[in-house]
This record gives C-alpha cells, sequence and structure tokens, in this order.
C-alpha cells in the first residue's frame, strides 16, 4: 500500500496528527521533545506505526517525520496556542521527577524474554512477564528468580535524556541571590541545550546504572546484546 496522491496524502496527515496528540498527552511530552522519543530508524518509531496498523503504508514513515518536526518548529516558533503553552508549562507536563524518566518507554517485547532466558540458561517458557509495562520478568531456573528487569539501549539512552530534562528543570527553577534584592533567574541565562552538553558527561555509565538501581530498588546484575538486566531487591 502507498500514498499516491494528494487526498492520501491529506488523510495520513489528519490520522497522524491525531495520533500524536494521542501519544503527547499519554506521555506528557513537549513538541520538542518529540524527535527523541519518536526518533526515526529507532523501536519506538516502528512500533508507533506497527501499533496503528501503518508500518505497510510506502512513504508513512516520511509523513510521521514531517508531523513530529512541524510539532518541534512550532513550539520553538511560539506558533501553539496559548492554552497549549499553559498545559505544557503544567507540572503535569514533562519530567519534573526522576520517577518520570521511564516515560516514553515501550512495553518489554519477545525479543527481551529470548534474551533472559539465553542470560540465566534457561528455557524461553521458564521466563513469565510479570509486568511488561514496567519490564519485570520472573525466571524458572533451579533457584527462581523474581523481579528481573531489563531495558535495551534504547531505552537506557532515552533514560538518560529523560534524566538531563529533569536536572534542568530543577536548575531553571532556582534563582540565585547576587546582593541583597539583586537575584537571578537560571533559567533565562543558561539554555537547556548547552545545559545538557555540559552535564551530560558527568553522567557516566557507572552513575546511570546506580541512579537506576536507586529508582528501581534494584541491583545490576549484568549486560547481554546491548540490554541492561536488573534484580529487584526483595
Amino acid at each position: 500500500m502507498s500514498i499516491n496522491n494528494r487526498e492520501d496524502l491529506n488523510k495520513y496527515y489528519g490520522l497522524l496528527n491525531e495520533l500524536i496528540d494521542v501519544y503527547v498527552e499519554k506521555w506528557k511530552i513537549r513538541p520538542t521533545r518529540l524527535k527523541k522519543y519518536l526518533k526515526k530508524g529507532t523501536k519506538r518509531f516502528e512500533n508507533f506505526l506497527l501499533r496503528n496498523n501503518l508500518s505497510d503504508i510506502n512513504g508513512i514513515s516520511v509523513v510521521l517525520s514531517d508531523i513530529i518536526d512541524d510539532r518541534a518548529s512550532m513550539e520553538k516558533d511560539g506558533i501553539l496556542k496559548f492554552e497549549s503553552f499553559n498545559i505544557l508549562e503544567s507540572n503535569n507536563f514533562g519530567v519534573s521527577s526522576l520517577e518520570d524518566c521511564f516515560n516514553g518507554i515501550e512495553r518489554a517485547d519477545i525479543k527481551m524474554e529470548k534474551i533472559l532466558a539465553d542470560y540465566f540458561d534457561t528455557n524461553l517458557s521458564d521466563v513469565t512477564v510479570v509486568d511488561s509495562k514496567k519490564h519485570t520478568f520472573s525466571i524458572d531456573t533451579w533457584s527462581e528468580v523474581k523481579n528481573v528487569i531489563i531495558f535495551s539501549k534504547e531505552d537506557i539512552d532515552l533514560i538518560k535524556d529523560n534524566i538531563l530534562d529533569y536536572l534542568y528543570h530543577e536548575f531553571s527553577n532556582k534563582k540565585i541571590e547576587l546582593i541583597d534584592k539583586i537575584s537571578v533567574d537560571l533559567s533565562k541565562i543558561v539554555d537547556k541545550e548547552p545545559f545538557g552538553d555540559e552535564i551530560s558527561g558527568n553522567i557516566t555509565d557507572k552513575l546511570l546504572k546506580e541512579i537506576l538501581c536507586e529508582l528501581l530498588n534494584a541491583k545490576f546484575k549484568g549486560e547481554s546484546l546491548d540490554h541492561f538486566i536488573f534484580i529487584g531487591e526483595k
């Protein structure tokens, strides 16, 4: 199936715009963040199309990319409606706590089950999904392992981006008092992009695993095929 004419193009633009509205509301994502949450070529991007029965349409990925670019440009240029900005600036929209760093993570899939089966040297039938949204599994080995948590490298990269968003959220909400009655609003003198570039290098792989262990109440177990495995505390 292909997009053959202007009528087809308009139809899919309208459909995808509606689907993006639902996605943005579900994950509380600012339009400028869509490029990272639904980056072309990533599993999340492909799953978005697959989930909505659009993956077999030739040219649909170009349409989706265009819509994501348009949304980001509209926010940057201040074209979005005033009401939309009120919503975007609310505490419920964005990464306002470390717990929000899991926003945008797709449900666990069969590939993760296979990786866990190989990692724990057991049969696929011995791997049970406990909560696909939280990526938790139970492994029925000779000594049963419960609360196994697994994330892909793509998941980890998104989590790190979300942590950077949270850190900027905390940073930009602060003011520095220079002298009596003179203070500086940090959000007005430091843009998000240079802030992220500066801080990103400080979040090493080791530190990121430590943060995740604390958030998940788990211990890092190991890596396998670009996937990171944790064992939750009992």
